[in-house]
């Protein structure tokens, strides 16, 4: 019988372990190891929560481990893995709630271990009130801080992707909040057309933003934040904080084992997840994949990803075809009454390719306008001379996220921004035009 031995129980880890007992089914033995207390719990969702959109934090939890073991996955929480031998094929492991040491050989190993908040000074101080998100007991925490009378100001370091959706989740429940990003634009892997319109809504809904800055310093009474220092070109001044959420970029939980990694820690695979060591695979937040626009290493840390990486994983180990993910990065974010959704190249990204390119940007009507007054901006990035597409960004009211994923299997597809613009789209005044937005980007374009 083949033994597998999975590190991490969240999206990366369960779905192999799903995948591969279906396979497989008796001719497999699964141990699974994972730190924490839940397993299989929607990451995603977590800001969700924290706002009151969902109401019980047991909505996030997919499957429990006793579902896993009936279907035959030996699944070990507060199991912490310090080492691997990949020369012997053996873990080594922390029982956390004993400290007991324990070995366990293994004929395939899968490192789905997630990643970690980046915590630098002063955000790595041993503060009740400063807070990180990327577990449900996490989420929890924050949610019952805001809970409080007293939480009324709340800063957000970082405005990535997760850094925005708790500062909104924070403003829904009717706090101050203060975004404080280093970079000179929230969300910059996304163009300045896109986020000048997120920074303009969050505005709109009274979140206060600092970009070009950072917090270099918490004022502190006994073991809680009062107030934070905020440092930008123009000085330094002290914000009142009773809830400080760190939210400033994450780290690859990837120090255990010896294989080949990129410079910010994250394990390289190819499109087999097969790492530069034999029978040892990696898939999720600890790992990093080959985009399939550039060919370039591409650390897409989504939920999405990591799901698909762990399904290729199980029919690699399985045996027969092996399926092929045409990484692309897609994301997209829904911010008060704005969406803005991002496949592919950015221009940002194209410049420093020196890729030979064009950009078309418009904005059009979400519907028809006797059906409705959204809008949506389309911004098309695509080659000068083949004119094959790059990538796209969506924002606006209305059909953003579909209409992305247009672009997406345009994209996955090789089309040409001619190819698309006669695109033969399905049509009825609740859903578009006549010429969707998204044709019309096309067929402007030079």
């Amino acid at each position: 019988m083949l033994k597998v031995v999975i590190i991490g129980a969240v999206a990366a880890g369960m779905s192999t372990a799903a995948k591969l007992k279906r396979l497989m089914k008796d001719d497999v033995d699964i141990v699974v190891f994972e730190q924490g207390d839940d397993v299989s719990f929607a990451a995603c969702g977590i800001p969700y929560y924290v706002s009151g959109k969902i109401a019980d934090a047991s909505e996030l939890r997919e499957r429990r481990v006793e579902d896993f073991k009936k279907s035959g996955i030996d699944v070990r929480t507060g199991h912490r893995v310090t080492a691997v031998n990949t020369a012997d094929k053996t873990v080594s492991v922390t029982v956390l709630a004993t400290g007991a040491a324990v070995t366990e050989k293994y004929d395939k190993l899968v490192v789905a271990s997630g990643a970690r908040v980046r915590k630098i000074p002063p955000l790595d101080a041993d503060c009740e009130n400063l807070h990180v998100v990327r577990t449900v007991d996490d989420g929890i925490r924050l949610r019952k801080a805001l809970e409080e009378k007293a939480s009324h100001h709340v800063v957000v370091v970082g405005a990535g992707y997760i850094g925005l959706e708790v500062a909104e989740a924070c403003a829904k429940q009717g706090k101050a909040v203060l975004i404080v990003e280093f970079a000179e634009r929230i969300l910059p892997v996304m163009d300045p057309e896109a986020t000048d319109q997120l920074h303009a809504e969050l505005e709109r809904h009274r979140v206060q933003i600092r970009t070009g800055s950072k917090v270099v310093e918490l004022k502190t009474e006994g073991k809680r934040v009062v107030g934070v220092v905020v440092e930008n070109a123009h000085g330094r001044d002290l914000v009142p904080a009773e809830v400080v959420i760190n939210s400033a970029g994450i780290i690859p939980n990837a120090e255990f084992i010896d294989v080949r990694k990129t410079v910010n820690g994250a394990i390289i695979v190819n499109d087999r997840m097969e790492t530069s060591v034999p029978d040892v695979y990696a898939a999720g937040d600890c790992s990093v994949m080959t985009s399939a626009i550039t060919g370039e290493h591409q650390y897409a840390p989504l939920g999405t990803n990591a799901n698909k990486q762990g399904r290729v994983i199980a029919h690699a180990i399985a045996g027969g075809p092996v399926p092929r993910i045409r990484l692309l990065g897609s994301s997209v974010i829904r911010l008060f009454g704005l969406d803005a959704a991002k496949v592919g190249l950015s221009e940002i990204d194209a410049q420093r390719l020196n890729l030979d390119y064009e950009a078309n940007y418009i904005t059009g009507n979400a519907y028809p306008s006797y059906w409705g007054k959204e809008k949506v901006s389309v911004k098309l990035v695509y080659d000068r001379k083949t004119r094959k597409m790059y990538g796209a960004q969506v924002v606006g009211q209305g059909v953003v996220g579909a209409r992305a994923n247009y672009f997406a299997i345009a994209i996955t597809a090789g089309m040409t921004v001619d190819d698309f613009g006669y695109l033969d789209l399905a049509y009825s005044p609740p859903f578009s035009g006549v010429w969707d937005v998204t044709l019309i980007a096309a067929n402007t374009a030079k």
